[in-house]
């Protein structure tokens, strides 16, 4: 199961951490693992390449399947806007597929980043 946690700030989504792999099918044919891959590189692109914002910090740790964003640093206006447009999607994602993805909301100092 890929655990998806959302990082809040004062009521304001600031983080996320995606955890492990979906099982939806073996690893290399998972289009559901691959859609909330995609998601969190989505993030990623879209603050550091269309917003610039350089304050992001991100990690990927590959063997553990784990890929972590902050952007809590990051001006909130379209950086809110980017961040909830995904979120949603992924929501949507864990919605149908409530066996292979969880979301939960957490303090963003609960966070493993």
């Amino acid at each position: 199961m890929t655990e998806i946690s959302v990082g809040l700030q004062a009521g304001r989504k600031v983080a996320i951490v995606a955890a492990g792999h979906t099982g939806f099918s073996e690893r290399g044919s998972d289009v559901v693992c691959a859609g909330v891959s995609a998601l969190v590189q989505a993030l990623y692109y879209g603050f550091h390449e269309v917003l610039k914002q350089k304050e992001l910090r991100s990690s990927v740790d590959k063997k553990n399947a784990k890929m972590s964003l902050d952007w809590a640093e990051c001006p909130a206006s379209e950086g809110d806007v980017l961040a909830e447009t995904i979120i949603g999607s992924l929501k949507e994602i864990a919605r149908v597929y409530p066996d292979h993805v969880r979301i939960v909301e957490v303090h963003v100092d609960e966070l493993d980043f």
